[in-house]
């Protein structure tokens, strides 16, 4: 009769201990889809273009649902890397280039979801026209590398989206 309750709490014992497993395994699975679900809901998603209808511009908005910290900006033409937006102008228009047009830095900034900034404008419609006609011939590159609150990174080229390893950013 021993034998037989010793047999009965072993397994009593080893059912509770599977239970116990399983409930670990549920929560720890629960956990990283909780996680996942956590770093998406603040996915930001950068696009830029460049506008020729009236004035000139280049323009980089925050498509996603969080906020994207622009990490670093590429910009280039015809491969040749370009430091800013002046050295453009002058790679376009060559060294005794007269234009008015507005800069503002990308790199180091946050933007939140919706969010539109024109790093690059001529708002006069004639020179506009004309620095378009003159980058026209040549091909213009730019590289925007962008991360969320999480450290998820990207880069987007404009025609693509990579996403790249992971950074600490110091926020969790």
């Amino acid at each position: 009769m021993s034998d037989s309750r010793t047999r009965s709490e072993y397994i009593v014992a080893a059912t509770a201990l599977v239970v116990s497993l399983s409930t670990l395994g549920v929560y720890i699975y629960q956990a990283k889809v909780m996680r996942e679900q956590q770093h998406i809901s603040v996915w930001p998603c950068m696009e830029w273009n460049i506008t020729n209808a009236g004035e000139f511009h280049i323009s980089a908005q925050n498509k996603g649902v969080g906020p994207a910290i622009v990490r670093k900006v590429e910009l280039s033409l015809d491969g040749r890397p370009l430091k800013n937006n002046r050295e453009l102008v002058t790679a376009v228009l060559g060294p005794d280039w007269t234009l008015g047009f507005f800069n503002s830095s990308l790199e180091g900034r946050v933007l939140i979801p919706g969010e539109m900034i024109m790093p690059f404008r001529i708002p006069d419609p004639s020179e506009a026209k004309a620095f378009d006609e003159k980058l026209r011939g040549h091909t213009l590159g730019l590289r925007i590398t962008y991360c969320s609150v999480y450290g998820d990174c990207w880069v987007t080229d404009g025609d693509s989206t990579k996403r790249l390893p992971k950074v600490d950013l110091g926020f969790d």
